[in-house]
């Protein structure tokens, strides 16, 4: 993942002026964009790992589907958190999506700390990764390709294991935790824009 990193800050580097001001545009003040994007609602998820025997985990919600062939995520890690050096690392993370109870191991995860894992009910799986006990799904990860993009870096990572039992998300909404409220299936073909 590393070398992937590397390469694209190069390229980045190297490249054309690609800033909002280089082609006469306005940078949009990032206060006024986190409120934005905070008008759409995501799920609230924990990424994991283990590296030379540390547990490593941060609170995420950009998470996404990429492919069902090969089965690929995506989610965005901190630039320079101590978890997405971790990642980095190791190569491989699992993304447990949390249950709406989970709010309270949604913070745990969201302040920097040296030892999220203390006290908290986990496991280990077959890949030697955390999974943390209590939520409605796990994807095991095997890093494929990282881009650093802005203050984040982007992850995609290809699904080797996957896991969910019944039970609702967590919702992240306008800066605040938020429930699901069913309205009723879609009608529309499988083969539509979900997947």
């Amino acid at each position: 993942m590393r070398e992937s990193v590397t390469k694209k800050m190069k390229v980045e580097q190297a490249g054309v002026d690609s800033s909002p001001q280089s082609h006469g545009m306005n940078a949009v003040d990032p206060q006024l964009l986190r409120k934005t994007m905070g008008c759409f609602a995501t799920g609230v998820s924990v990424v994991t790992t283990k590296y030379q025997d540390q547990l490593a985990g941060m609170t995420v919600n950009s998470l996404t589907s990429v492919s069902l062939r090969p089965p690929l995520i995506l989610v965005c890690l901190a630039r320079d958190a101590r978890t997405t050096r971790a990642v980095e690392s190791r190569g491989w993370f699992v993304a447990n999506i949390l249950h709406e109870e989970q709010m309270a191991l949604s913070n745990r995860f969201a302040q920097p700390a040296e030892d999220h894992f203390a006290d908290l009910n986990f496991a280990l799986n077959e890949y030697d990764l955390p999974v943390l006990h209590g939520c409605i799904a796990h994807l095991t990860c095997r890093v494929e390709t990282a881009l650093l993009s802005g203050d984040h870096i982007i992850v995609i990572g290809q699904v080797c294991q996957s896991e969910f039992t019944p039970g609702p998300p967590l919702l992240f909404l306008r800066g605040a935790y938020s429930k699901v409220q069913p309205r009723g299936m879609l009608d529309v073909p499988e083969a539509a824009w979900y997947w």
